[in-house]
Order: structure tokens, then sequence, then C-alpha cells
């Protein structure tokens, strides 16, 4: 009798540890790390992308939210509940005061000719002084919000930064930033959502 109650124990022990492990293993694969990109302002993490057409000319965006190191070592899990965040295993809910946004654009052809150069002005009428607004969302709530412009930055080739500033003060992690974008004086608009859910690649 006491050998079985021993081997049921036994048997009870290691069903636990493999549910335990195969527990881990999946939270382990719903843990997610963002694309980094570091700066002088910080550490930044991709956070949205997507492609623009104007014409024959195609425009690869990224996005990347940068609060000098708050975002270094983030990490988002999946819960039952909803996305979990954290670093150093201390859970994080909300956005720094102040959020840097880095528009990332690069320019090309969307058809390219071979063996062409591209020059490295190409598409600089288009991609000059742009005009952003941005908004917070949660679910279907938009609330737009002011913002700072920082910088345009563009040096021969065909990648262009712009960097913003955004007010973030008690903004819930789980909260998208809404990116509405004129390029060309209005004669060319795009929209869209950035945020730290996945996939952002």
């Amino acid at each position: 009798m006491n050998k079985e109650r021993v081997h049921l124990t036994y048997g009870a022990l290691l069903l636990i540890c493999l549910v335990m492990s195969v527990a881990d293993q999946t939270t382990e694969a719903k843990t997610h790390r963002w694309l980094v990109k570091e700066t002088e302002f910080g550490t930044g993490i991709k956070t949205a992308s997507s492609i623009v057409q104007y014409h024959d000319t195609c425009v690869w965006v990224q996005v990347f939210f940068i609060s000098d190191q708050f975002f270094k070592g983030l990490q988002e899990k999946e819960t039952p509940i909803g996305p979990e965040f954290s670093k150093n295993k201390t859970l994080i809910r909300t956005f720094p005061d102040r959020l840097m946004v880095d528009f990332e654009a690069t320019v090309q052809r969307c058809d390219p000719r071979p063996k062409e150069i591209v020059p490295p002005d190409y598409a600089s009428g288009l991609m000059t002084g742009p005009t952003f607004e941005v908004s917070w969302k949660r679910g279907a709530e938009r609330r737009t919000v002011p913002l700072q412009f920082r910088e345009e930055r563009h040096r021969p080739g065909l990648r262009w930064d712009y960097f913003f500033e955004v007010p973030a003060k008690d903004v819930p992690l789980t909260d998208d930033l809404l990116i509405d974008v004129s390029l060309r004086h209005g004669t060319s608009r795009t929209s869209l959502s950035a945020g730290l859910r996945f996939p952002h690649e």
C-alpha cells in the first residue's frame, strides 16, 4: 500500500513538473522583444511600419518610440487578461511623461530601373517639411494631443528622419498613437497606428 502511494505521489510530481515545463515554454513563446534602434535621444523600439506610395515613389516608413532608456529591456507578455509589460521583472503600466517619436522614412522608386543610380536628393520635394498630427487611441476613443516638432534630418541619401515629442503622462502602454502625416503640403496624406502590441516587424 505504501509502495502504491509512493508510486502515485512520484507520478503526480512528474505530471506537475511536466505541466509547469509546458506552461513555462508557452509563456516564453509569448514573451516578445522589439526591434531596437540606438539614437542620441535614447533607445528606440519599432512600433509601426508601412509603405506609402506617391506616383512612382514608394516610401517605407518605420516608427520608433524613444524616451532615454525607458524602452531598453522592456518586454511584453500575453496573458489571459491582455498584454502585460515589464522591465527587470517589474510591472510597468504607463508611458513616461514625454515620448519622443522617430518617424523614419526611406524613399525609393516603386519600380526600380535596371542599373539606375538614384540621386541623393531623390524625392526631396515630397519629403521636405511634412506636417504631423497625433492622437492617443484607446478602444474607440481618440484623444488629439499637441506635439513639439524637434528636428527634420536628412543627409545625402534616401533616408529621412523626423523627430517630435508628444505628451504621454499616465497614458497606458496598451494605448496606440495614431499619426496623420501630410506630405507635399497636403498633396499626399497617410495615417498609421503605432503601439507596443505585436507584430511590428
